[in-house]
């Protein structure tokens, strides 16, 4: 939930006043109307005339439990939002004081010409100024950037003063220092032990300095109550003692590390289920074999990792993003109870990849993005149920055997399947590079008779097919082609397709009595003079662009009662630019996606 969203919810309405228990009124006043009401136990038929009724809209938000508003306020983006929703009501005061997250994020103090809203700041009593605070702002730091940093510690010393202080313990302590000089050091070290002195569960810090790295205190390393622990450009000590009994959740990410580093929160930290490693600097090998509840395993390359061994029975989960430039083996027998695997450039060769594959017979989700050495490729599993080959170009031929298969993505320059015994599919996404017309058409073909329905679109047109019967493929053009039995699914993807690209034409082959067909009528029918969907979004959704529609209709010769129902969208004046929508769009990065009619 955004804080523009939430702040309207929280909004006091003209006329609306608060009740001594908290809670929002509204009287609203309504002029005398007739209401028919039927008396089904009597059989009658009342006539009920209100001249003077006052409705009431209770605020049900505030009658949440504690730890859901407690959510509600980690939504929030900015410190100010966080501290007016204690002015709402009585209770809302009691949660805001009772609030044991905190969020210390420097960004938003960057901005120069917004110095002025944190004018608010004040600096704190001298009786309450610890001797780190006045050093720091006894030194000049210089360059304009200097109020904003001074404001940011006014608010973090403020808020450590005036809330921390009062607390026996937090949930949540994330300090984000996005300009970090050696000023700072003396101040953070203090800042993060007052966290960890009040029983922190959650630790993240994020410290980005120049040329070094800011080096966490040992009180870190020695918490008893830290269950996750996110750091962003931090040092560990050689010397660091490590022993986090409670630990889960352990992510290091741009970082200087190295195989004792790692060892040691192996070792000293017996309870990670969840472990990062993201663009570590210095690490070379990864051997991870003691962690008896390790369940989700995530490694991010930088370039100079070589192995990565794991020995972890109840590991559910692995993700591994290497380098095109760099080859870092893979030794993966120890995980039999495997079920989620991601692997992009991964450099494995058609044997390693089978071997790696017979000791997962739990793998329920298969993911392979751009492992450029695999040519020939087999699988066997009645587990799986997605599985995606994205940009792997130098694949060749793939066989697979995967009867419970559910979900399929395919992204390449050829169709390089064999053979494909998917009884139980549901979704098909294709993308395909200068792939001819008829190889195409003969795929798709295949789940003929197995209720698929078709959605192929680009940028300035989209064809939907109910039924793959007598199906005719455009000639040429970059489309995204995607098979689904759900009319639902087809339902979102057209929605979205809709609100991304503003299509001109829209052609279907269906029924007159389809869903879809009613859904397009809805939309055309029901669409209001100015709609309300988007009443509390700067951005708005296509329905407010959408003109009018053209609609002709044409026979199918080879299914009369599907005839072909052909649909000009009119969009108006005010539609927006495709690069002022600040949406990745899939047609704009793979421009050679594309259909040709020719052998």
């Amino acid at each position: 939930m955004k804080s523009k969203a939430l702040h309207l919810l929280f909004a006091k309405p003209r006329g609306s006043r608060f009740c001594e228990d908290g809670t929002l009124m509204k009287k609203r006043k309504q002029k005398g109307r007739t209401q028919r009401k039927v008396n089904r136990k009597k059989g009658k038929l009342m006539e009920v005339t209100n001249t003077d009724e006052r409705a009431v809209n209770v605020d049900r938000i505030s009658e949440l439990p504690e730890h859901i508003l407690h959510h509600i306020l980690c939504l929030l983006r900015w410190p100010t939002d966080l501290a007016r929703t204690s002015i709402l009501s009585k209770k809302w005061n009691v949660i805001w004081q009772s609030f044991t997250s905190f969020d210390f994020d420097q960004r938003r103090f960057l901005c120069l010409n917004g110095a002025d809203k944190w004018d608010h700041i004040q600096p704190l009593p001298l009786d309450k100024q610890s001797i780190i605070y006045k050093q720091v702002f006894r030194e000049s730091l210089g360059g304009p950037e200097m109020p904003l940093i001074q404001k940011f510690i006014l608010f973090v010393e403020n808020t450590l003063t005036t809330r921390i202080d009062q607390l026996p313990s937090i949930q949540k302590f994330r300090l984000h220092v996005f300009f970090c000089v050696d000023l700072f050091i003396p101040l953070m070290d203090r800042w993060i032990s007052i966290a960890t002195d009040k029983n922190v569960n959650e630790l993240d810090i994020h410290a980005k300095m120049s040329g070094k790295f800011y080096v966490l205190p040992q009180a870190v390393f020695a918490s008893r109550t830290i269950t996750s622990l996110k750091l962003y450009g931090c040092g560990v000590g050689d010397s660091a003692a490590i022993k986090l009994q409670n630990l889960r959740e352990l992510s290091m990410k741009a970082m200087c590390i190295n195989e004792n580093i790692v060892h040691k929160f192996v070792h000293g930290c017996p309870l990670i289920e969840d472990m990062r490693l993201i663009n570590c600097y210095g690490l070379k090998f990864v051997h991870i074999s003691s962690l008896p509840k390790l369940n989700k395993f995530e490694v991010y390359e930088r370039s100079s990792l070589r192995s990565i061994k794991l020995e972890a029975t109840n590991l559910e989960t692995f993700l591994f993003h290497g380098k095109k430039s760099s080859k870092c083996k893979l030794m993966l027998a120890g995980c039999r109870n495997l079920k989620n695997l991601t692997l992009r450039h991964a450099h494995m060769s058609d044997k390693t990849f089978q071997e790696h594959i017979s000791h997962f017979p739990l793998l329920e989700n298969l993911f392979l993005l751009e492992c450029q050495t695999l040519q020939r490729i087999t699988i066997l599993s009645d587990k799986l149920k997605k599985l995606s080959l994205v940009r792997c170009h130098k694949l060749k031929e793939a066989n697979i055997d995967a009867p419970n298969l559910l979900s399929f993505e395919y992204t390449g320059a050829e169709l390089p399947f064999s053979s494909m015994n998917v009884s139980r599919l549901q979704e098909v996404k294709l993308q395909l590079k200068s792939q001819k017309q008829k190889f195409v058409q003969k795929f798709i073909e295949g789940f003929d008779g197995k209720g698929f329905k078709l959605f192929l679109a680009s940028k300035q047109d989209v064809h939907i097919y109910d039924e793959l019967r007598g199906l005719r493929l455009p000639h040429s053009g970059v489309y995204k082609i995607q098979l689904t039995k759900s009319a639902r699914m087809l339902e979102n993807l057209l929605n979205g397709h809709l609100r991304d690209f503003y299509p001109k034409n829209l052609t279907l082959k269906t029924s007159l009595t389809s869903d879809l067909l009613a859904f397009i009528q809805e939309r055309r029918l029901n669409k209001e003079k100015t709609p309300s969907c988007c009443k509390f979004y700067s951005k708005k959704c296509w329905r407010h662009y959408l003109e009018a529609i053209k609609m002709s209709e044409y026979p199918n010769a080879s299914c009369a009662e599907n005839p072909s129902i052909s649909l000009e969208l009119l969009w108006n004046e005010d539609l927006p630019l495709l690069e002022d929508l600040g949406i990745t769009r899939e047609f704009l990065v793979h421009k050679d996606t594309e259909l040709t009619d020719t052998d």
